[in-house]
């Protein structure tokens, strides 16, 4: 008898849920056919009601309905057989566990004077005492609920998407002008068509040549012993030639026309020489180093000036790949 009445009871949720926002509009005959006094349901009997409309409660949200109602069993959603007198706040929580909401305007709109809630200052009161419910009751209540945002209780195919849009083709960009001026192979910020030392490898400090230098700032007046002050720049050098581990190099001393052309040959040697010691002290391998003086024999710039003997007075460092 008890499975007849909530089969009967289903099919007559069915059609009245199927109308939009739940709109109940069961007719007295029903309602007295199936719902003849207040009724406490047992949770797997309005499961069944919820689910004959196609209503169904997704195992996240059981944490958020009362234990009595439903529970989680190696992942599977287990309803009570007990029929129960739920408070109103027990019920919205299972009924919107569903999918089910409910605004205050259709509270005020439908369920005003009852005792299953009220609005107060903008929101929703439940009350507070359990409760059976005849099938007016239950009519009303569930008429006040909207459905979910999907409508799965309503039959009939799907509509038919809108087609999407065809997107407008991409333009291709145009490619990008070719320089059409000199380039700069080694990328040192000089030029090919006036560097000197092509080839210098990254990170090397060039003069407006091209050629990785190190001035003679390096030293004091006639010395060749390097200044502290100035290792940083040694250790920028060490820096290059770790990073390019094949590069081999070679450290040319030079200086300006002033004094014994001999004199400045041995100066320019002892000053290369200084060079290398540093860079081999600093981790890098001897193979990969030599030193030699070339005096004044090469100059960079004019020995007719202050700051062309300037320029002239140097460490150069060639690189051979």
């Amino acid at each position: 008898m008890k499975r007849i009445i909530v089969v009967m009871l289903c099919a007559a949720l069915s059609l009245v849920l199927s109308l939009p926002s739940f709109a109940i509009e069961l007719t007295p005959d029903a309602v007295q056919k199936i719902y003849k006094s207040p009724t406490a349901y047992s949770p797997d009997t309005l499961n069944a009601i919820l689910e004959s409309n196609g209503l169904t409660l997704d195992a996240d949200a059981v944490s958020r309905i009362p234990a009595s109602y439903a529970a989680l069993s190696n992942g599977n959603i287990v309803f009570g057989k007990k029929p129960t007198a739920y408070r109103p706040a027990e019920l919205h929580s299972i009924l919107t566990a569903y999918g089910l909401t409910l605004s205050p305007e259709e509270v005020n709109d439908k369920l005003g004077g009852t005792d299953y809630a009220k609005v107060s200052n903008g929101n929703i009161v439940f009350g507070k005492n359990p409760a059976a419910y005849s099938g007016n009751d239950l009519k009303n209540i569930l008429g006040a609920y909207a459905g979910p945002a999907t409508d799965v209780t309503k039959s009939g195919p799907a509509p038919t998407p809108a087609p999407t849009p065809t997107p407008a083709p991409t333009p291709t960009p145009a490619p990008a002008p070719t320089p059409s001026g000199p380039g700069d192979g080694d990328g040192d910020g000089v030029t090919d068509d006036i560097d000197k030392c092509p080839r210098t490898p990254a990170g090397a400090k060039v003069d407006s040549r091209g050629c990785w230098i190190l001035h003679n700032y390096l030293f004091d007046f006639d010395k060749s012993i390097l200044k502290p002050m100035y290792h940083s720049d040694l250790s920028d050098v060490a820096s290059v030639l770790r990073n390019n581990p094949t590069v081999r190099v070679e450290i040319q001393g030079h200086t300006d026309s002033i004094g014994a052309a001999a004199y400045n040959q041995k100066l320019s040697e002892r000053r290369a020489k200084a060079v290398e010691k540093y860079l081999l002290d600093n981790g890098i391998e001897s193979s990969r180093l030599t030193s030699i003086g070339f005096g004044e024999t090469k100059p960079a710039d004019t020995n007719a000036t202050k700051q062309g003997r300037s320029n002239n007075r140097r460490v150069e460092l060639k690189p051979i790949w």
